[in-house]
């Protein structure tokens, strides 16, 4: 199970939630019953951690497909095994990931909310890395807020932790947090904060975002996407239509072969940058190829 967990969170970092769901969901229906087999000690732990981060997985492939009340049900069912097994480190991980599901849908509050739910448990857990991701996640929930001081104080600590968590040898759900990531989310930080505080925050956004792509690997294409289309973002905030555009186009191309609604939901931003600039041949260019891109079915569930 642990194995092929592993390899189904390989398919949905490459290609999407849509490409490993069903593959949850139907390893799922194995593996659960095996809880009802009389194991104790030991191999029942270790099965609890291996089915909760299964369904963490398979609420987190959920989500990506826009397939909210899936993604709750699998959450709940992965929060229940892992406070059975008593891994706090799961436990804080699978707060990050419900946090995540409101800040995608502009729920900032609550998703700060769900991310300091975690803080305890993550601090109790003795991870440093857990630490550090739900520090990240409070600073991004901040700037969509416009609390500009917060975020950033908030984001200095998850840097903090992170330098602290590199001897860590992380759990496989925590693996994807490494360098390029923590400064993609510092990139998203200062993309809020531009358009929720002071628009100067989009040129150190620009320098922290395509610092981050620079160093993200193939494994992580969806990470990529959001990253370009946030990029681009930026430069149409900085009224860069032609910069906008190109690596507009950019974050299109990579998302094309991603099986992700959120793919296409990360890119509403862009679109009203672009329509924000009405008028401007490269705007109106980009424009046009997201509303193509937007409605077509790769990404739908």
């Amino acid at each position: 199970m642990e194995t092929l967990t592993s390899a189904l969170r390989a398919l949905d970092y490459e290609y999407g939630g849509g490409s490993c769901r069903d593959a949850c969901v139907a390893l799922l229906n194995w593996a659960n019953p095996l809880l009802g087999t009389g194991s104790t000690g030991a191999v029942l732990q270790r099965l609890q951690v291996a089915i909760a981060d299964l369904h963490n997985l398979a609420g987190w492939a959920s989500f990506d497909m826009g397939l909210l009340e899936s993604a709750h049900l699998h959450f709940g069912r992965a929060m229940d095994l892992a406070r059975a097994s008593g891994n706090s480190a799961l436990e804080a991980n699978i707060h990050y990931r419900m946090g995540r599901v409101h800040l995608h849908y502009e729920l900032a509050e609550d998703a700060l909310a769900s991310f300091q739910r975690g803080l305890p448990i993550a601090q109790a857990s003795g991870s440093t890395l857990a630490v550090s991701i739900l520090h990240a996640n409070e600073a991004w929930a901040f700037a969509k807020m416009g609390a500009e001081r917060q975020a950033l104080r908030q984001f200095a600590r998850a840097e903090e932790e992170f330098e602290r968590a590199e001897a860590e040898d992380a759990p496989p759900w925590a693996r994807f947090f490494d360098l390029a990531d923590l400064v993609s989310i510092g990139g998203m930080v200062h993309t809020e904060l531009a358009r929720t505080c002071d628009v100067k925050y989009a040129r150190t956004a620009v320098s922290l975002l395509t610092r981050a792509i620079s160093s993200g690997g193939e494994e992580t294409s969806r990470s990529q996407s959001f990253r370009l289309a946030a990029l681009a973002v930026n430069y149409l905030v900085q009224n860069d239509a032609e910069q906008g555009r190109d690596i507009g186009e950019q974050a299109i191309a990579v998302s094309g072969p991603i099986r992700s609604a959120r793919t296409r939901d990360r890119m509403r931003p862009l679109k009203r940058e672009a329509e924000r600039l009405r008028g401007n041949e490269a705007a109106d260019e980009l424009s046009s190829r997201l509303g193509e891109f937007m409605s077509a079915s790769q990404g739908a569930a």
